[in-house]
């Protein structure tokens, strides 16, 4: 084999390019070294204006409830 790189369960310089990619994201969020506050007061599961005109095009309305109601069914069985 002519590849001197370690390979086994991971690829070390994949993992360090990830390692410095992930760093980078997270340097990039955060405003004079101290990361940027969310509002979870302001934070709400109503979807945005946005969101219901993108719900109000998908097909059925965006109200398909099948996965919903058979997932209820089989935790109902499982009891």
């Amino acid at each position: 084999m002519g590849n001197d790189k370690v390979q086994g369960e991971g690829d070390y310089e994949a993992a360090r390019r990830f390692q410095e990619d992930e760093t980078r994201f997270v340097q990039q969020r955060t405003k004079d070294g101290k990361p940027i506050k969310g509002n979870a007061a302001a934070a709400t599961d109503e979807p945005t204006a946005a969101e219901r005109e993108g719900l109000a095009r998908a097909k059925g309305g965006g109200q398909d409830t099948r996965d919903a109601d058979r997932m209820r069914k089989l935790e109902e069985q499982g009891d």
